[in-house]
């Protein structure tokens, strides 16, 4: 018995160790917003990748800059990770992602070739998912609200780069003429898109902020109506051509702070924008807007 008991603590060790080990290989726990910030690229890469190929034949122009966002929003560490939990997904996402734009780039792309391989990187983009995010994250509200102010951040940032802002913000000492036309835009009822490919992202994001956020909208809360109403303001204001400051204003005065007091996600305030600043900057994709989220999964309800 004795030695039946001298093998068997050597042996609980050994299994231990192991457990310990296949942890260590899967990496770690990812937080609310780390999470959130991913699930968003996700989301975006969807979008990019509907949009490049709704349009690989009528308009090469513009399914060519969408393939080239499409790359932008998962990561090299993004897929570092996904090597990590999952080394298969992650070498037939870079492989279908890269064969994709490489016949969005081809001279004649066929309709049914580009419609099989973006259903293909859509299926793998779920097996991403899954490797990537826990089920408690997937399944977190706090979560998902994140994802929808991110998505709010992509939209903004997509339209002021529509407008031809995007460049302001990298060299203060720039030429004063695009600084003019900006001012232009402010003035006027409709603003001048200068970038379609853009503009079709920022409304795509917007759309898809709705619907995610419609998913977790909560039942009874007085603020809830408040926020439908302010992100269907922005989707209608983004529709309408409407200058960014009026854009702007929507996002920091009404979606940002409702979405901070209902879901508890303690986003920091927005800075005023001076002139010629460049929004992307400002809240990098979201991440920086996030503070410390609070992790918890609330009950929800669409109305």
């Amino acid at each position: 018995m004795k030695g039946i008991l001298h093998f068997s603590i050597p042996l609980m060790l050994l299994l231990v160790g192991s457990i310990l080990n296949a942890n260590n290989v899967l990496g770690h726990t990812f937080s609310g917003d780390e999470s959130a910030s991913f699930l968003a690229g996700v989301e975006m890469t969807k979008i990019e990748l509907k949009l490049a190929a709704e349009q690989a034949v009528s308009n090469a122009t513009n399914a060519k800059e969408h393939a080239d966002h499409l790359t932008e929003h998962i990561t090299a560490n993004d897929t570092k990770e996904i090597k990590e939990r999952n080394s298969r997904v992650a070498d037939e996402l870079n492989k279908t992602l890269t064969d994709f734009v490489n016949t969005i780039e081809s001279s004649s792309p066929a309709q049914s070739d580009v419609n099989t391989k973006a259903s293909s990187i859509n299926d793998i983009l779920s097996e991403v998912v899954s490797a990537r995010i826990d089920k408690e994250q997937l399944d977190n509200v706090t979560v998902k609200a994140l994802v929808v102010n991110d998505l709010v951040g992509e939209s903004l940032e997509h339209y002021g780069s529509a407008l031809g802002m995007a460049e302001e913000g990298h060299d203060e000492n720039e030429s004063n003429s695009t600084s003019s036309e900006h001012k232009e835009n402010q003035n006027n009822e409709t603003a001048s898109i200068v970038d379609v490919a853009d503009y079709q992202s920022a409304q795509a994001a917007v759309s898809r902020a709705i619907d995610l956020y419609n998913e977790i909208k909560p039942a009874g809360d007085s603020n809830s109506s408040q926020l439908a109403d302010s992100l269907n303001t922005l989707k209608s204001k983004i529709d309408n051509k409407s200058a960014f400051d009026e854009i702007d204003k929507v996002v920091d005065e009404k979606i940002t702070p409702l979405l901070s007091d209902m879901f508890k996600l303690n986003l920091a305030e927005e800075e005023e924008h001076s002139e010629g600043e460049d929004h992307a900057q400002e809240d990098d994709h979201g991440e920086e807007e996030h503070g410390t989220s609070q992790n918890e999964t609330h009950d929800a309800n669409t109305d």
